[in-house]
């Protein structure tokens, strides 16, 4: 089997138990311990992610089912995944029903306002380790920057491992690892990759002109809104 990024990040927090190897999390064997100690230490977001039929509290609660009834948790999550707009614009706020599988007066969400639930989700209960896969795919450039603007602040004291496309989310990283075929083909800081003008390089260049235009699209909207 070709190892792939997403894999290798369910391999490192247990959830793939079919390898050979070692794989040791602060110096210990993961195979030798507890499965709920090891997945405690993780906050995951993985890209195929599960759309519940519950409500969006319930939806961000199963993050760490052992709190699902803790509120000042469930509001610190909420708040880290920048979700209080989307629930002031639901019907019953964070007791609304999501999707219509059960409830025909659930509410649908957009892909980007799910990707934003399942960021809440994984920050649940404080996480030791955060894994987000594409947590900014269904999001356009210009939101992705918002996001990014409190990220910083979200991780800070954490590990987080970040997989990603987005050479926006990338920058933040202070070790970039770049998988081809099943193997790391680059490692270092993003000045680092740019320098060896290789894959990552290649990846900067072609979304550079992107991200460009989402830079002159936000700083057009921040000064629309100082008129207003």
């Amino acid at each position: 089997m070709q190892l792939r990024i997403p894999t290798l990040s369910k391999l490192m927090c247990g959830l793939l138990e079919n390898y050979s190897g070692t794989i040791k999390l602060n110096g210990h064997d993961i195979s030798g311990m507890d499965r709920e100690d090891l997945y405690r230490y993780f906050g995951i977001g993985f890209q195929d992610f599960t759309k519940y039929s519950i409500s969006l509290k319930d939806n961000v609660g199963i993050g760490m089912i052992e709190k699902i009834n803790d509120e000042e948790e469930i509001n610190k999550a909420i708040k880290k995944g920048n979700l209080e707009y989307i629930i002031d614009s639901l019907p019953n706020g964070i007791d609304t029903i999501l999707g219509k599988e059960y409830d025909p007066n659930g509410q649908d969400l957009s892909g980007g306002q799910w990707q934003r639930v399942i960021l809440a989700r994984a920050y649940m209960g404080e996480p030791e380790v955060l894994i987000l896969d594409e947590p900014t795919a269904s999001i356009d450039p210009i939101e992705e920057m918002r996001l990014l603007e409190h990220f910083d602040e979200i991780i800070k004291g954490k590990t987080a491992i970040l997989i990603s496309h987005r050479i926006g989310f990338a920058r933040l990283s202070s070790r970039i690892c770049v998988m081809e075929n099943g193997h790391i083909v680059e490692d270092g800081t993003h000045e680092e990759l740019l320098a060896l003008k290789g894959k990552y390089y290649e990846l900067f260049m072609s979304q550079q002109q992107l991200y460009a235009k989402g830079v002159a699209a936000h700083e057009s909207e921040e000064r629309k809104d100082i008129y207003v």
